[in-house]
């Protein structure tokens, strides 16, 4: 069972041997009556960690808690001077309607899914207490026919919640399966009783904003328009279109060295030498 305390004081969460699993650092309680988690870790193109980035500055959000586990990568980042051990961050929006928790971080839980289900497990519980009682997934897919699919695809796990998807002309997956955090949360939270949905942005290969680097703040739009749609409530995305064309200038110009590295390679392979 998950047992925390408030005021900035670290808290054991399971315990497994003498190694520590999971550590909660509640900064601050909550009232979030009928509010939505929302998960946006790092995935596909990354989609949720763009869209959680826009909630959290665009509401400006206040943390909430952070979560740290032997089940997220074993690395120091350093932004600046110092440096932070990766972990996962809960960002309460108390004055939105409905009011929000967006789940973030560096990385998604590894190890398995032990850890996954450990760190998710413990981040419900801390939703419940707080009074949420829905949960919605964030995360981008690589489509195999990329013209035929839509920009904006979801799932759920009751008639009800796929009725509700439906109603707001937001596409069902039908088939096929979803990894990840994005499925593992949404599977849970169903289970305990939440209104969940896993909502996945098509992130383009090979074109556009995911060319060179893998990142698709397009398909966090669509999604984060479709969050809203969903939910009942408005949000100025117009700064993410800076955004994607700051990402966009940056790929053609990585493209154009590497065009230009390319073409010095065939010419210097195809220079003659002659020895006289």
């Amino acid at each position: 069972m998950l047992s925390y305390i408030t005021n900035e004081m670290l808290v054991c969460v399971e315990m497994s041997g003498n190694h520590l699993n999971i550590i909660t650092k509640i900064i601050s309680d909550f009232k979030l009556k009928n509010g939505v988690l929302i998960q946006c870790f790092p995935g596909q193109g990354l989609v949720g960690r763009i869209a959680g980035m826009q909630l959290i500055e665009y509401f400006n959000a206040k943390k909430a808690a952070k979560i740290y586990s032997s089940y997220f990568p074993h690395l120091v980042i350093f932004q600046g001077e110092l440096g932070k051990l990766v972990h996962g961050e809960l960002w309460a929006i108390e004055k939105n309607n409905p009011p929000l928790l967006i789940l973030t971080g560096e990385s998604q839980p590894q190890e398995g899914a032990e850890g996954m289900f450990q760190v998710l497990n413990a981040t419900l519980d801390i939703a419940e207490k707080w009074g949420i009682n829905k949960v919605i997934a964030i995360g981008g897919f690589r489509p195999a026919d990329l013209e035929s699919t839509p920009e904006v695809t979801a799932f759920a796990y009751t008639e009800d919640d796929a009725n509700r998807l439906k109603e707001h002309n937001i596409n069902l997956f039908t088939e096929g399966r979803v990894s990840g955090a994005v499925g593992v949360l949404t599977a849970l939270a169903s289970e305990r009783g939440f209104m969940s949905y896993g909502i996945m942005g098509k992130v383009r290969p090979g074109e556009g904003s995911a060319l060179a680097f893998g990142v698709d703040p397009i398909a966090s739009k669509n999604v984060l328009n479709a969050v809203c749609k969903l939910l009942g409530f408005e949000m100025d995305l117009s700064k993410m279109d800076q955004m994607i064309q700051d990402i966009q200038q940056t790929e053609a110009k990585a493209m154009r060295v590497i065009d230009d590295l390319s073409r010095t390679r065939t010419d210097r392979a195809e220079r003659k030498t002659y020895y006289i």
